[in-house]
């Protein structure tokens, strides 16, 4: 079988990447699929994950053949019928089985739109309330509207697709204006067997210091934490635009000794197992990978029940804890509560190991394939 993933970029690090990667890899590796990533403008930039020498990988360049900046929507509509006629060629050439889109740009006004006689999949990478919530955080109000706009924009290409791929069951509730979805989960690497001794005094958490990430309030909820733990430290793994307001806030709140925030790292699982628990304050999500990379590494995880993703892995008090967003006071109660309770640390650990073995690539990917032979045979 041919398969044709269409993504924006493979230069930064990210979820969607990372997936991406992880899901072509194993097709081309387990099941000897001929895969084709189809990059709208990767830039001079290397790709950020390792590929699989059998997945080809073309960069389309695109901003060497749209248009120059103008009015946005005008220049919006002139680019997709400049690429159109690109991206139809590239793929009659390759002759997919399937075509499938992982995010938001212009293939959303274009792979719907050829008309190629195949399957054609729309991932979403995001959740519906994610995206209104980001919406609403982005400042000017000019901005909001932007947000706004094209959201309605998105949602009516989506109707498009032969079918949308969500990746909880919370979010295929939330679209009630979709009706071809269904829902596979985000598959993750495979760490290994190793597993944490919960008994290091350390917390941790990872993500893009951004607003909708909100580490704002882990730093608040660890001030109180270590006003009766001195000795627990919390460490926050990412980069982003935040990161210089939340190194004010640990000086701000003398938390310099507790709070540390590392970077990126590229041995996530080591920090994983170096530690005795994960917190995870999102304001909102598309999935919440990190939280089943954690609970893999047999961490018990803390998580807001942000829309969307957190309440479809976390079985409260199971294998972890799930908090009413903003409730800092309960998030910190339930933090002590793994701090002080180290039994309790082991049995949610236990129970978040389990759990996170839904999500390995031999349990996921075999939903992907059934889907394809069922789009195909319709």
């Amino acid at each position: 079988m041919k398969i044709v993933y269409c993504i924006g970029s493979l230069a930064i690090p990210g979820g969607a990447e990372r997936v991406l990667v992880n899901k072509a890899n194993f097709l081309a590796e387990h099941f000897n699929f001929e895969v084709h990533i189809l990059i709208a403008d990767q830039g001079s930039l290397p790709v950020c994950y390792k590929l699989n020498k059998k997945v080809k990988v073309r960069d389309l360049q695109i901003k060497n053949k749209i248009a120059p900046s103008g009015i946005p929507l005008v220049s919006f509509y002139k680019n997709i019928q400049i690429l159109k006629p690109i991206y139809k060629s590239i793929i009659e050439k390759i002759k997919p089985d399937v075509v499938l889109v992982l995010e938001r740009g212009y293939e959303d006004f274009i792979v719907p739109e050829l008309h190629l006689g195949i399957p054609v999949i729309r991932e979403s990478h995001s959740s519906y309330m994610a995206s209104i919530i980001i919406d609403q955080n982005k400042g000017s109000l000019r901005g909001q509207l932007t947000g706004k706009f094209f959201t309605y924009l998105y949602k009516q290409q989506m109707k498009k697709y032969d079918k949308v791929v969500l990746l909880t069951e919370e979010d295929k509730r939330d679209r009630t204006y979709l009706r071809n979805t269904c829902v596979i989960p985000n598959t993750i690497n495979c760490f290994g067997e190793k597993i944490s001794s919960l008994k290091n005094k350390k917390a941790i958490s990872v993500g893009r210091l951004d607003i909708n990430k909100n580490f704002k309030d882990q730093i608040l909820i660890w001030e109180e934490v270590v006003k009766t733990h001195p000795a627990w430290t919390l460490h926050i793994y990412g980069e982003g635009p935040e990161r210089e307001n939340l190194q004010n806030l640990i000086s701000v709140k003398n938390l310099e000794r507790n709070v540390f925030l590392e970077g990126v790292t590229t041995k996530i699982e080591e920090k994983y197992r170096e530690s005795s628990f994960f917190i995870f304050t999102s304001v909102a999500e598309g999935f919440g990978m990190v939280l089943v990379e954690a609970m893999q590494c047999g961490l018990p995880v803390i998580s807001f029940n942000c829309p969307c993703g957190p309440a479809d892995i976390i079985e409260d008090g199971k294998n972890g804890f799930l908090v009413n967003t903003g409730d800092l006071h309960t998030f910190k109660k339930r933090s002590i509560d793994l701090i002080e309770n180290e039994k309790l640390r082991i049995d949610l650990g236990r129970n978040a190991v389990i759990r996170s073995k839904d999500y390995l690539p031999e349990v996921v990917m075999p939903q992907w394939i059934a889907l394809f032979k069922e789009l195909q045979n319709e």
